[in-house]
Formats: C-alpha cells, sequence, structure tokens
C-alpha cells in the first residue's frame, strides 16, 4: 500500500510542475485539484492514518472551487468567507495534529489560503512559495514523494515568475 502512496507522490510531482508553467488561473487550479488529491491520499496510504496533511490538501480542493465559482461570477472573495477558510484550515489541521510537525500542513494552508484569493497567476506563483516550502520539511519523515512535489513546485514557480514577469517586461 506504501508503493500506491509513493506513486501518487509522483503523479502529484508531474502535476505541480505542470501547475506552475500554466498562464491562465483556472487551468493553474484544475491541475492543482488533481495535485492535492494525489498529495491527500498519498499522505493517507504513506502514514496509514488520516493526518493534518491529508486533511489540509481536502479544504484545499473545497477553497480551489469556491475559487473557480468567484471567479465565473466575478466576485471578490467576502471576508467572511476567508474567515471561515482560514477557521476550517487551523482545525482541519489540529484534528489531525499528532505531533508537532503536524502544524507545517497548517503554516502551509495559510499561505495556500492567501494565494487562492489572488487574482493574477504572478502573485499566486510567489505566495506558493511560501506554501511549499513547510510541506518539504513535512514529507521528509517518513519519507514521501510528495516531497518531489514540493521542490519541484520551488523551482517550477521560480522559473514560471521568471518566465512571465520576462514576457511581461518584453510587451511594455
Amino acid at each position: 500500500i506504501e508503493f500506491i502512496g509513493q506513486a501518487l507522490g509522483i503523479l502529484a510531482t508531474v502535476m505541480t510542475i505542470l501547475m506552475f508553467q500554466l498562464k491562465n488561473k483556472n487551468h493553474m487550479l484544475l491541475v492543482n485539484i488533481v495535485s492535492n488529491a494525489a498529495i491527500a491520499t498519498s499522505d493517507i496510504f504513506i502514514k496509514g492514518e488520516f493526518k493534518s496533511g491529508a486533511i489540509i490538501c481536502l479544504i484545499a480542493i473545497v477553497q480551489i472551487i469556491a475559487s473557480f465559482i468567484h471567479d465565473k461570477k466575478g466576485t471578490e472573495v467576502p471576508l467572511i468567507e476567508k474567515i471561515i477558510f482560514l477557521v476550517f484550515y487551523i482545525a482541519g489541521g489540529l484534528v489531525g495534529l499528532t505531533g508537532p510537525k503536524e502544524i507545517l500542513p497548517i503554516i502551509a494552508a495559510i499561505f495556500y489560503m492567501v494565494a487562492m484569493f489572488q487574482k493574477d497567476p504572478q502573485k499566486i506563483r510567489y505566495i506558493l512559495l511560501g506554501n511549499m516550502s513547510p510541506w518539504v520539511v513535512y514529507f521528509l519523515f517518513p519519507f514521501n514523494t510528495s516531497i518531489f512535489a514540493q521542490i519541484a513546485g520551488i523551482v517550477s514557480s521560480v522559473i514560471g515568475i521568471l518566465r512571465y514577469r520576462k514576457q511581461k517586461t518584453e510587451v511594455q
């Protein structure tokens, strides 16, 4: 069963690399749903229990769907929704809390939540750098191939930031 978890971590890595190279926010979010689902399932298979990392990733999928709805309607995210997601991330992380390391997904989730409220894909890339760093440490022990998704995400995000900043500069 751990093999399945590690394979899902590799899938998450591929999806994460792809996500940061996409220009369109909606495409980024769709790929991110697959990545979060793979990471959550991977975490459950490898750790053999439902811990904060898996819970946080599942809440992130709900937030991605909410972001799609707001983008489609052209509405801003109301303050109450931001507060609700903050509470869900913290509560979800605390429910799965089994040790100090389990706080890392909560920290990562706060960065993620802020990123999902952004409209600009470039801002999303910058903020997600803060999201992925705690995950790297989280996936070290027990080792989970989802760590490669985070490392690849950091590298891919930096490449995406430079790539799209360069294009923007050339247009001006």
